[in-house]
Parts: C-alpha cells; structure tokens; sequence
C-alpha cells in the first residue's frame, strides 16, 4: 500500500534515469563542501537535469579523468568544457554557452595601474601569475614576449594577492569568478579591484574562453536535447543568474 501511494504522490520520480555529470574542482563554480560537489555551476546543471525529468549525479574528479569517462562512456556528460575538434569528436556540444571563463587583472583599489586589452602601457607594471596556470593565448604570448616590465610566478592566488598588497606587484592575471570569491571570503573587495576600462567602469577582460555542458556521444541524443533546451530556458527565465548570485557577490570592481 506504501509503495502504491508514494507512485501516486511522485508519478515518474521513482522511475527518473540517472545522469552521471562529471567536472573538475573549480570553486565558487564546482567544488566538494562537506563531501557533497555544490558551486553554482553544479547547482545550475542539476536544476537543468532535474527539469528534464531526470536525476543528477556529479562526480567531481581530475579533469583527464573527467574526460575519459565522457570519451568512454562511463558518464553521461561534462560541464565547464571548452571546445575543440577532438573533444567534440566524442563529446556533443549543444548551442547555449554554460559560462564564459574570463581573466582580469587584479590591482589595488583606487591605484593608477593600468594597461589595454592590447597590453599599451604594461612595460611600466610588474605583474603576478600562477606557476602552471594558463590564462589564454593573448595573455600566454604577452608573457612570452615579455611585454611587462617583470613577471613573478607563484604556486597560487593566495600568495599573489599577499604581494599586490605588500606592493611588492603592481598587478595580477586571475580568473573571474575564482579571484571574486578569493576576495569575498578573505574581506578584500574593499582592498582590491579588477583593472577597470575608463569607458564603462566595468572590469576590461584580457582573455576569455566558452565552455559547455557537453555529452558523450556514446549516449542517446534524448537526454542531450531535452537538458540542453532546459539550459537554455532558465538562462532566458533568469534563473541561471538568480542561482549564480547565491555565490558570487555582486560588486562594483566586477
């Protein structure tokens, strides 16, 4: 009798079909809080799943990883992908853009520093990066040519931005969304402030790139459509950015 009655109550959600979603730890996007993957981009792709009538599961894993088991077939999609000609050789790519990875660059609130999307005027600026990072190919060949005064590696933001404010740099390259969450949760928003284009105020962007929520292609085109039409339409709805704002503040640096 149990059994009948919750069928009746939950029509369809004993019987919803499980996506495994996989993506690597990016936090605010993608990250594991008391072992369970949460951020707003899980949150966004599992509101899409679940919309489509079916249940998510996210693993958060390395991102080789990752992308053998979407190759293989072993998970269903991967979210926070870019695209190339190999992925999508295995991976389907749908035409709403999950995110748009972009990087600023950090400097002290109220400073002078200041350089174009073209890097006119950045010989003066001694600037910080992460030993490893890849911020895109603008920015990598700047750095090759080495069109700054000097640039200064070290294994992560944290130490960056303890440097940017000793003054002992002018400027950090850093990722959007992650340095806005850095500088939220450290208290540093008042402190520090993305370069800003004199024009608009708003942050100048010196390289960014679109990623996906992308599925393999050994799985059936079903799931593809119907969670991709749900993307779509709760980034149409606001819904998209109502969760994104559950984790990233709004600020008038960003």
């Amino acid at each position: 009798m149990l059994i009948i009655t919750l069928i009746l109550m939950f029509p369809g959600s004993l019987h919803a079909k499980k996506l495994t979603l996989v993506t690597l730890d990016t936090p605010p996007q993608t990250y594991i809080d008391n072992g369970k993957p949460t951020g707003f981009l899980v949150e966004i792709v599992s509101e899409a799943v679940e919309r489509a009538g079916y249940t998510p599961q996210v693993l958060i894993v390395p991102w080789k990883r990752a992308m053998t088991m979407v190759e293989k077939g072993t998970a269903d999609a991967i979210f926070n992908a870019g695209y190339n000609e190999k992925r999508n050789k295995f991976l389907k790519y749908p035409d709403t853009v999950l995110i748009t990875e972009k990087v600023v660059a950090l400097r002290l609130a109220g400073s002078n520093t200041f350089f174009s999307p073209e890097f006119k005027g950045a010989q003066k600026y001694v600037g910080g990066v992460g030993r490893g990072f890849y911020y895109g190919e603008k920015i990598d060949k700047a750095l090759k040519q080495n069109v700054f005064k000097r640039i200064e590696e070290v294994p992560n933001l944290d130490l960056n931005v303890k440097k940017l404010v000793l003054g002992r740099i002018d400027f950090i390259f850093a990722d959007y969304y992650p340095a806005l969450n850095f500088l939220n949760e450290h208290n540093l928003l008042g402190k520090i402030e993305a370069i800003l284009d004199p024009a608009t105020g708003l942050p100048l962007i010196y390289s960014q790139s679109d990623t996906y929520l992308a599925f393999s292609r050994k799985k059936n085109s079903t799931a593809f459509k119907r969670v991709s039409e749900e993307l779509k339409e709760m980034k149409n709805q606001g819904e998209y950015r109502k969760i994104m704002l559950k984790y990233i503040p709004v600020h008038d640096g960003f």
